[in-house]
């Protein structure tokens, strides 16, 4: 499969604003993922905290220069509208200056968080999701390929039975294979 916009410009691949053009069968959320962006029961407070954890991976990881600017932009589309989709999943995301690809991060929660769902359940499973500003068009595809292998459910049992990162990992790169 292709990366996530790692080594652009190989001969026979083509590319615009920095990520591969991928079709939606072959897209793979893990090539979305970087090393450190899996969090599993992770502990805090609120929303807000668990956004500023997994953007923490992905400053770690050398995704964002100004990590501040990405919690930011990240809460302020919250406050637009809840990414609580129900089922205990919530998806927070936004498009951002502080990056300059699209990238996805996980965690799960220890103690669920009430994030106003319509189902009213509390979100134990977050998967953060940012972009850059330019065309919304892949970051679109990544949303709708996440709300796809989600609708499945076994995703979400998965990932909440995940012990540790490699788990998280395993979880969602199973996902991709189904």
């Amino acid at each position: 499969g292709l990366s996530g916009g790692d080594g652009g410009g190989r001969p026979g691949h083509c590319w615009t604003g920095g990520e591969p053009v991928v079709t939606f069968a072959s897209m793979n959320l893990t090539d979305y993922t970087t090393e450190a962006a899996f969090l599993p029961h992770l502990k805090c407070a609120d929303l807000t905290g668990a956004v500023r954890e997994l953007v923490g991976t992905l400053a770690a990881d050398g995704v964002t220069g100004d990590p501040e600017q990405l919690v930011d932009d990240i809460l302020r589309r919250e406050r637009e509208g809840s990414t609580a989709v129900g089922g205990g999943l919530v998806i927070p995301h936004a498009r951002s200056s502080a990056v300059t690809r699209v990238r996805l991060a996980v965690a799960t929660l220890a103690e669920p968080l009430a994030v106003g769902a319509a189902d009213g359940r509390p979100a134990d499973v977050v998967l953060l999701l940012v972009g850059p500003m330019g065309d919304p068009r892949l970051m679109l595809r990544v949303l709708a390929r996440m709300a796809r292998l989600v609708r499945q459910r076994t995703l979400l049992d998965d990932l909440r039975a995940a012990a540790d990162a490699d788990s998280l990992r395993h979880a969602l790169a199973g996902a991709d294979q189904a």
